[in-house]
């Protein structure tokens, strides 16, 4: 996602010269192993539908690039978010502009308040894209982007002037947190389960055994939701998963997707935050702790 992005951001800059510096848009990597994998790759290429164009968008180790920041988008995974923003703390000018893409509802209140001199952003997104070969991104799914503040804050249409409004369908979001909460709940009912039962995400809806634990999982959730008084009004969780599951029955989820690349996954921030805030409440959820206590196992197992 970091990748389609950037893209999508450098063509914006193409177009709009008046708004950016002469470097506009950077690629803010990981590690040196990174960026060697960059150098090989010839840059960032972007796949989208019969086009595939070579970007030049130029790409920096996060740590080692002194360039102020105004405007930052962090798409890593959510466990990685606090320690990415870290990595270039020294470098955000005053009330630098902070996009989040990440799952879930609990890192975003911890940037909120960790970061209290920028002003920080939460994006959700049904775009889908995935990477072919390393810095060669897919935009394999057009959909929509939503942007907003936790604080319900009127649409900033300076912000929205510097994003890719029109290639990534971006509207304003005043109640992003809803937005937040409900994604949240359809990642809580069906990224586990996918590792569970090793499937795509339709057969959660084939595979009568894993139906019957959705169902059950859902009204689990929504009844949770309902009860947690930091939670928006949930609605019918079940409809708005089985509309996602028809949606992406062929996908992968990104935590099976995760898993069977043996890398970490978002589950801390999922099952497991759900988990926590019930227990918080003092509310019982033996469900979600099932689906856990599986899903862990499967992760063990693993090794």
């Amino acid at each position: 996602m970091g990748g389609l992005w950037a893209a999508r951001l450098w063509q914006l800059a193409q177009k709009t010269p008046a708004h950016w510096d002469a470097t506009p848009v950077h690629l803010l990597l990981r590690d040196g192993n990174s960026l060697q994998r960059w150098q090989q790759a010839g840059g960032l290429r972007l796949r989208d539908k019969d086009t595939d164009l070579c970007l030049p968008v130029p790409a920096a180790v996060a740590g080692n690039d002194q360039e102020a920041i105004a405007l930052l988008l962090v798409c890593t995974k959510a466990q990685d978010t606090l320690a990415a923003l870290e990595g270039v703390r020294k470098r955000l000018q005053p009330g630098a502009r902070i996009v989040l893409l990440q799952n879930g509802v609990r890192v975003q209140d911890e940037v909120w308040q960790r970061y209290p001199d920028q002003q920080v952003y939460c994006l959700s997104t049904s775009h889908g894209a995935y990477m072919c070969a390393p810095f060669h991104v897919v935009h394999a799914g057009h959909g929509e982007a939503w942007i907003g503040t936790l604080a319900d804050a009127p649409a900033d249409h300076t912000l929205l002037s510097l994003l890719p409004g029109a290639e990534m369908n971006l509207h304003w979001d005043a109640a992003i947190r809803r937005r937040l909460w409900d994604k949240f709940a359809v990642n809580c009912a069906i990224n586990a389960l996918t590792v569970i039962h090793d499937c795509r995400n339709g057969e959660l809806l084939a595979n009568p055994q894993a139906h019957t634990e959705l169902l059950a999982l859902c009204d689990e959730i929504q009844s949770l939701l309902q009860s947690l008084p930091q939670a928006p009004e949930p609605g019918d969780v079940y409809s708005r998963v089985h509309a996602v599951l028809l949606a992406t029955a062929n996908n992968l989820s990104s935590t099976l997707q995760d898993f069977r690349a043996g890398r970490a996954t978002e589950m801390p921030y999922l099952n497991a935050n759900l988990r926590d805030l019930a227990h918080q409440a003092a509310l019982a959820c033996p469900r979600n702790d099932d689906v856990l206590r599986r899903f862990n196992a499967r992760v063990q197992a693993r090794g």
